[in-house]
C-alpha cells in the first residue's frame, strides 16, 4: 500500500476488529498467519488488503457488508493475495513513467538544419 494515511486507517480498523473480536475470523486469521511465520504487522497488512477489497465491493455494489464473504477471503490468505496480485498486476510491477516529448510545431525551424520552417521542409 502506497498511501500511508489510508494504510494507517485500515490497520486501525483491523486493530478494532481484533480488539472487539468482531468478526471472529479476523483474530483466527491473524493467529494462523503468524503461525505460518509472518510478523504481526505483515499479517495485519494482509488482512487490511482483504478489508480494502471488501470495502470496494460494498461501495461498488451498494450492498451491506457481507461477513461470510469477508471471512472466506480471509480463510484463503496468504494464497489469496498472491493470486490476486498476480492476476491484477497491482504489486511488484512498476510502470515506466510517461515522458511527454516536445512536439515540433509547423512554424518551428526544421530539425534537418535547412533553416526553413518545418512545414515547408520535412513536415
Amino acid at each position: 500500500m502506497a498511501n500511508y494515511r489510508l494504510k494507517t486507517q485500515l490497520i486501525e480498523v483491523v486493530d478494532n476488529q481484533l480488539r472487539d473480536n468482531d468478526p471472529k475470523c479476523t483474530k483466527r486469521t491473524l493467529n494462523r498467519l503468524m503461525d505460518f511465520g509472518y510478523t504481526k504487522d505483515e499479517s495485519k497488512e494482509m488482512i487490511a488488503a482483504v478489508l480494502t477489497e471488501e470495502i470496494y465491493d460494498v461501495m461498488n455494489s451498494k450492498e451491506r457488508f457481507n461477513e461470510k464473504r469477508y471471512c472466506k477471503r480471509l480463510a484463503k490468505l496468504p494464497e489469496y493475495l498472491e493470486t490476486y496480485s498476480m492476476d491484477s498486476d497491482l504489486e511488484g510491477n512498476v510502470q515506466a513513467p510517461v515522458v511527454n516529448e516536445q512536439k515540433i510545431g509547423r512554424n518551428d525551424p526544421c530539425l534537418c538544419g535547412s533553416g526553413e520552417k518545418y512545414k515547408k521542409c520535412c513536415g
